[in-house]
């Protein structure tokens, strides 16, 4: 059984490291392809889950002007608390700002373990969180102590914002939009976060993993890539509205027969979906995006079959999903996005 402790019951805005500290799990590591679901402010700032919940990602997030041993020590609580729970854990982060680089046996690394931190440092620290240890469990004993500390990542932060966002967007060019997008985007998906926190479950009991998701403090991987399409595009890609404008000359091919139509519009919504969730179409499908923002900001008065002809000589390895009438419909979409946003 595991309890939530430590949690926040306030809808309070997730702070900016929080945010980055999520991002930093879906889109920064070699393994990030393995997390499919967050949670937040329940085990942790963040956890990453895979999709059978038998791995969890631990980070604790942790923005002090100011990391003096003592601080640090105190930081890696909550991930000893987890360590020493009745859940696995595959991972135990500590995401914090770049620490004094005389702490540090490497100190050109920015992802290390507690064996690069220096004798001296390491035993200030040490001695901080064992007192937090024996203050918290009113113990004087601190089990596997030494196992935790040899399995703690330390992650420093010394990305811009931006780039945080860059990663999980598959575009060649990342400079398709201005570095102020990627910050809005940011912002929103900080709001989102904390959006996730307007629950109060301090206290609250589980007996699985799978269980957390009844608190409705998680979001998935795929609900925040789709919203980077639909930020990116304009519009809602995956279940817009009726029918683009620009995709009219298309359906007006049809002959005016309804039936037809909508099972147009519907093949190729489940095209599109089918090519964003695919893991392994997902790159063509961003490049695909990328390359029609391209064309349409260069020629914006241009039609559908002008920016698909100059699509098609651009890319000629399609994802398989992505047929001519798929390919029209989401360049409609975009077009009607800029458009929107214009």
């Amino acid at each position: 059984m595991y309890t939530f402790t430590n949690t926040e019951i306030t809808n309070k805005k997730a702070t900016e490291f929080e945010t980055k500290s999520l991002l930093y799990l879906i889109g920064m590591r070699k393994d990030s392809d393995e997390i499919d679901l967050l949670t937040v402010d329940c085990f942790n700032d963040v956890t990453g889950l895979n999709p059978d919940f038998s791995k969890l990602w631990d980070v604790q997030s942790k923005n002090h002007k100011s990391l003096p041993p003592s601080k640090i020590g105190d930081s890696l609580f909550t991930l000893y608390d987890n360590f020493i729970s009745s859940i696995d854990f595959c991972e135990y982060v500590l995401f914090v700002p770049k620490l004094k680089r005389d702490y540090l046996v490497d100190c050109s690394q920015n992802n290390y373990l507690f064996s690069n931190i220096v004798p001296k440092t390491q035993k200030l620290i040490t001695k901080a969180l064992i007192k937090k240890i024996k203050k918290t469990y009113k113990s004087d004993d601190a089990p596997f102590l030494k196992e935790f500390l040899s399995k703690v990542l330390i992650v420093e932060d010394n990305k811009k914002i931006s780039t945080y966002i860059k990663q999980l967007v598959k575009f060649k060019n990342k400079r398709i939009v201005d570095e102020d997008f990627y910050v809005e985007i940011f912002n929103e998906l900080r709001n989102i976060q904390s959006g996730l926190k307007n629950s109060y479950i301090e206290g609250e009991k589980i007996n699985t993993v799978a269980e957390v998701l009844k608190f409705n403090r998680h979001i998935s991987k795929n609900d925040i890539q789709t919203f980077l399409i639909n930020r990116f595009v304009g519009t809602d890609v995956f279940s817009f509205p009726g029918i683009p404008v620009d995709f009219l000359p298309v359906v007006s091919n049809l002959g005016g027969d309804k039936e037809e139509v909508e099972d147009l519009l519907q093949e190729c919504n489940a095209n599109l979906s089918r090519a964003f969730f695919d893991k392994a179409a997902s790159r063509p499908f961003w490049h695909t995006i990328e390359e029609i923002l391209t064309l349409v900001s260069k020629h914006p008065s241009n039609d559908v079959f002008y920016i698909f002809e100059h699509l098609s000589k651009k890319i000629k390895d399609r994802a398989i999903y992505l047929t001519d009438e798929t390919v029209i419909y989401l360049i409609s979409l975009i077009k009607t996005g800029l458009k929107n946003d214009s």
